[in-house]
């Protein structure tokens, strides 16, 4: 066998050629080989003013999830049906809230945690509070 066969007897390179001057051709007189030009592209875009509430301690860092506890905290607070509880709120990272504490009733217990899983940044929360 020869070193350098001619290309006739290659067809597979020959069909690779074939091809990359079809498409070199097409796309030499603008758009795309097949005619396609997109026109517009829809790309979604997050709402970037909602960022600094997301995203404070759900990135992992402690002082992160201090700042979603300190939330969850007023969020308690501002519940009238709350007022009189003594609520711990301890935060972890990942955006992990635990609740502790006494509660009058098991609807205030389910308010206390519907509440928290509210705030912005909080993935999950535990609920350790003792309710009749």
């Amino acid at each position: 066998m020869r070193p350098f066969a001619p290309v006739y007897r290659r067809p597979a390179l020959w069909l690779a050629g074939a091809a990359a001057t079809a498409l070199l051709t097409a796309c030499g007189s603008g758009g795309t080989p097949w005619g396609a030009t997109p026109t517009r592209i829809e790309i979604p875009v997050p709402d970037l003013r909602q960022v600094p509430e997301v995203w404070e301690g759900a990135s992992g860092s402690t002082a992160g999830a201090q700042r979603v506890a300190e939330r969850v905290r007023a969020a308690l607070a501002a519940q009238p049906a709350l007022a009189g509880s003594r609520l711990g709120v301890d935060g972890y990272e990942g955006g992990v809230i635990i609740l502790s504490g006494q509660l009058v009733n098991s609807a205030d217990r389910a308010l206390a945690v519907q509440t928290a899983r509210g705030v912005a940044g909080v993935r999950d929360v535990v609920d350790r509070m003792l309710a009749p």
